[in-house]
């Protein structure tokens, strides 16, 4: 059983607009996300934030790295009610300058817990597709 993930799509916006919403970790981009909030408003590496999906899912997120130079960050879920189907998730997601269109390349990587249920590997690669189509939506209009 894969316990890892990885999805990705070029997005037709140059880096410096998709990153400084990627960095922002607010998903405000995302149509499943109803709200979040910051334990500091910005992307201290410990620092925390609450996301309320619609359909009243709710996680806490912990920022583990952020880097500017890199242009990626790693969140790892420290709390979900309902619980979900693994004993620990972490994501980072990472930017990409396209140099030959000024496009970016996101990439959104996923390793659960090797106790990680096909299930939970499954949601995140079609919630992640969903994620970086609305990304790329936002950016590019």
């Amino acid at each position: 059983m894969s316990t890892h993930n990885v999805e990705s799509r070029v997005i037709k916006a140059p880096l410096a607009k998709v990153w400084a919403i990627i960095s922002a970790l607010d998903f405000a981009f995302w149509s499943l996300v109803k709200s979040v909030e910051s334990t500091s408003g910005s992307q201290i590496v410990g620092s925390t934030r609450t996301v309320t999906f619609n359909d009243g899912t709710t996680q806490v997120y912990r920022i583990v790295e952020f880097s500017e130079i890199n242009n990626s960050l790693t969140y790892e879920i420290i709390e979900s009610e309902p619980a979900m189907g693994v004993l620990s998730a972490t994501h980072r997601v990472r930017a990409y300058p396209v140099s030959a269109d000024n496009t970016t390349f996101v990439q959104w990587t996923s390793n659960f817990a090797a106790e990680g249920s096909q299930e939970a590997v499954g949601d995140a690669k079609y919630k992640k597709l969903e994620a970086l189509a609305e990304l790329a939506k936002a950016v590019e209009n």
